[in-house]
């Protein structure tokens, strides 16, 4: 039913992975990410243009063996949750897209560069990937063509009531933001419909005999690409718990310290020893030395420094941090006194960011495994 939509997708997916090397190699847009003026962004441009006029010439010569078979029979079936996913994540797309070449737009039609932040893509991207969520859990389960209320009540009744009833016990316990309340939420829903598919799964193979190992395994290879499917999902589901939780938890705080002096956030405590001066062989760099403890822990030191670059009108901080699997600490070292007796500190705690890399993990591996040969089909 999606072929041609799928394949303008696919087209769409690499051709601005491309746009994206142009901007960054290009350097007709400011941004940490970016390199210096350069020549090389012409030929990706140039590489570009062939690669989305040739495809959707190609994708246009076969249109007629590409269009859809069969119409949607309801709103509330799979066939919907299919479309409305690919639809926010073009949604989703389009804003990131919108709000990367604004800068260009806005000096085109007004001649003076205006860039976009954080607040414009979060504004309209977290509802967008709160409703992907949703659907994450909603399209594996919900039947075809069709969904009958017997069917939406035996898949989903009891993962909702799951997720409404975590909403309810992080609110409990001190969370008040409502997006991340809502976050927690889907989360559960989504993990409670990639367990209840599972368990039925497991039981149907162990009638005939096997155990809970050998059915799992069973599973993973006759069927490796739709539960390759639900890793990946629940690696998604990894990485939106270290959003909500870095969102709700993470705090931060800015203070000017004389020698000797602490900072205390979140259970750690920054001591200020000093400042060392240094030449190195491009910039000057003023390095701070730290002593951080939490609870009884041995002391750990910490170095951040300011670097001072003769082609910088500014100095770039250097930032040191230390990682944990709940928690990241970093110090950012601002103002100081040249004699080195004061020292403004940015100390930061970030929750649960770890989580992001490791549902980063998951994904991958999830992804390996949906894209292993199908054991059920003859070479």
């Amino acid at each position: 039913m999606l072929k041609l939509w799928n394949l303008s997708l696919i087209i769409l997916t690499f051709g601005l992975t491309l746009f994206g090397t142009f901007l960054t190699r290009s350097g007709i847009i400011g941004s940490v990410h970016a390199f210096t003026q350069g020549s090389i962004g012409v030929f990706f441009l140039a590489f570009l243009a062939l690669v989305l006029v040739g495809s959707f010439s190609l994708l246009a010569s076969r249109m007629e063996r590409l269009r859809g078979q069969g119409e949607l029979d309801s709103v509330v079936s799979r066939e919907s949750a299919f479309l409305l996913n690919n639809l926010l994540l073009v949604a989703a797309t389009f804003t990131v897209f919108f709000g990367t070449v604004f800068p260009l737009l806005s000096e085109a039609v007004r001649g003076t560069k205006v860039s976009v932040g954080a607040p414009f893509f979060n504004l309209v991207n977290i509802p967008i990937f709160l409703g992907l969520l949703f659907l994450m859990g909603v399209g594996p389960l919900i039947a075809w063509r069709r969904a009958s209320p017997d069917n939406l009540r035996r898949n989903f009744l009891k993962p909702v009531l799951a997720g409404v009833v975590a909403a309810a016990a992080f609110r409990i316990l001190g969370v008040g933001n409502a997006i991340v309340l809502t976050a927690f939420g889907l989360v559960i829903f989504v993990a409670g419909t990639i367990l209840l598919d599972y368990v039925r799964a497991v039981r149907a193979r162990r009638r005939s005999g096997d155990d809970w190992g050998a059915a799992t395994w069973g599973l993973l290879r006759r069927q490796n690409r739709r539960y390759g499917g639900f890793v990946v999902h629940l690696g998604i589901l990894v990485i939106a718990l270290g959003v909500a939780g870095s969102q709700a938890w993470s705090s931060e705080t800015e203070t000017t310290l004389t020698k000797g002096q602490s900072v205390e956030l979140g259970g750690y405590r920054v001591r200020f020893d000093g400042l060392e001066a240094s030449e190195e062989s491009n910039h000057f760099k003023v390095t701070g030395a730290f002593t951080m403890t939490n609870d009884g822990r041995a002391p750990a030191m910490l170095h951040p420094a300011r670097k001072f670059y003769p082609q910088e009108q500014t100095p770039i901080a250097a930032v040191d941090y230390r990682l944990g699997l709940m928690k990241d600490v970093y110090l950012v070292l601002g103002d100081f006194a040249r004699d080195g007796s004061q020292a403004t500190v940015k100390l930061k705690i970030n929750w649960m960011v770890s989580w992001l890399w490791i549902g980063g993990l998951v994904l991958t591996l999830g992804g390996a495994l949906a894209i292993l040969p199908d054991r059920r089909r003859p070479a």
